[in-house]
């Protein structure tokens, strides 16, 4: 699901300070505007995880658009809109580095979305882990074509296709080496952000250096996934021949509720949830659905498992679109992989049960 387009993104500043822009990182890959204070940032009130687990409909996402926090330019220049959560108690530097003037870089956590969804989608999940762990800073964005990112850049070869689990992993790498260059770091990623997480691990080998406490793979998948994806092919190969600014209508609210979310869902939640992600691209989600059907990371996997990175796999028992069968298969290819299958909750387990991740964030970080 994506946000409903807004006003003419800025144009990257390319030669702003990293420190005038308020995200840590190369100074060639950022501009925009500056972040809001943690305290400032518009986002729903942090919960209690009691309060999440009765999925209160209180505290669900805010509709309407919201301005980035500052922009991340890919290898093909594509402006990556990013927001960022500053932690409200940041790390108390030891006696060296108070002396030599210099402050502890925080745990970042990256969230990374699914398909046709955007940034806004974690709002609930970025209040449950900041409730539990206010040292922690947050950082997520909008994956190209989604939200305020835009879909290809002026440097990508017209022949080289952009919908590629494989440009997403390029793209997360960017935005890590940008947002996140020093300190503990979990990544977490939902869907195709966790194919894109898996992808990255293969192709940016830093992300399994000693920094990274862990990664977290919800509700995803190796591949698999292009025989239940099959009857919908026709449909989305006629999307994606759509300009990438005409938006369509989202399916309606039952049909997605029964697709996306477990049995127990409010449905006021998932109301609440897709008119904050407002239209979508039709070419975005016909191309990206073919990326999705394309999609194969079992060469990855091997990698991973060597790297002994810890990993964290949570599903849901009623996740109709990657089940809990594609779970158990990514822990019987990672040793380190621990299994979480969440009761009564669907593939929309960041809506759902925004608790379940924070917990297994909060694990890693220890």
């Amino acid at each position: 699901m994506a946000a409903e387009r807004r006003s003419p993104r800025p144009a990257p500043v390319a030669r702003r300070s990293s420190r005038d822009a308020g995200l840590a990182g190369s100074p060639r890959r950022l501009g925009g505007q500056r972040p809001r204070s943690a305290g400032r940032e518009r986002r729903p009130p942090a919960l209690r995880a009691e309060e999440v687990s009765d999925r209160s409909v209180a505290e669900a996402p805010a509709a309407g658009p919201r301005e980035p926090d500052g922009w991340v330019l890919a290898d093909d220049g594509a402006a990556l809109a990013t927001y960022v959560h500053e932690p409200a108690r940041p790390p108390a530097p030891r006696w060296r580095e108070r002396l030599a003037g210099r402050r502890p870089a925080p745990a970042t956590v990256v969230l990374v979305h699914g398909w046709t969804l955007s940034a806004v989608v974690w709002d609930r999940a970025v209040a449950a882990l900041t409730e539990v762990r206010p040292d922690v800073r947050v950082v997520r964005y909008d994956q190209r074509g989604h939200g305020s990112s835009a879909a290809r850049g002026p440097l990508a070869p017209a022949s080289r296709p952009v919908a590629a689990i494989s440009r997403l992993a390029d793209d997360l790498a960017a935005v890590v080496d940008t947002c996140a260059p020093g300190g503990p770091l979990v990544v977490v990623g939902h869907s195709m952000g966790g194919m894109a997480l898996l992808s990255a691990s293969a192709r940016a080998p830093g992300l399994l250096g000693p920094r990274t406490r862990g990664l977290v793979l919800v509700s995803t998948a190796a591949g698999g996934l292009s025989s239940a994806g099959r009857p919908l092919v026709p449909l989305m190969a006629a999307l994606a021949r759509l300009p990438q600014d005409v938006l369509v209508p989202r399916a309606p609210r039952l049909l997605a509720q029964r697709t996306n979310y477990g049995p127990g869902v409010d449905p006021r939640l998932v109301a609440d949830t897709m008119r904050a992600m407002g239209r979508v691209s039709g070419r975005t989600t016909g191309e990206w659905f073919s990326a999705l059907m394309a999609h194969d990371e079992s060469a990855a996997l091997p990698l991973l498992a060597a790297a002994g990175t810890p990993v964290r796999v949570v599903v849901g028992d009623h996740d109709r679109l990657t089940p809990p069968a594609h779970a158990k298969a990514l822990a019987a290819a990672l040793p380190q992989a621990r299994v979480r299958v969440v009761a009564g909750t669907g593939h929309m387990m960041l809506v759902e049960r925004p608790d379940a991740i924070a917990a297994e964030v909060s694990a890693l970080l220890g």
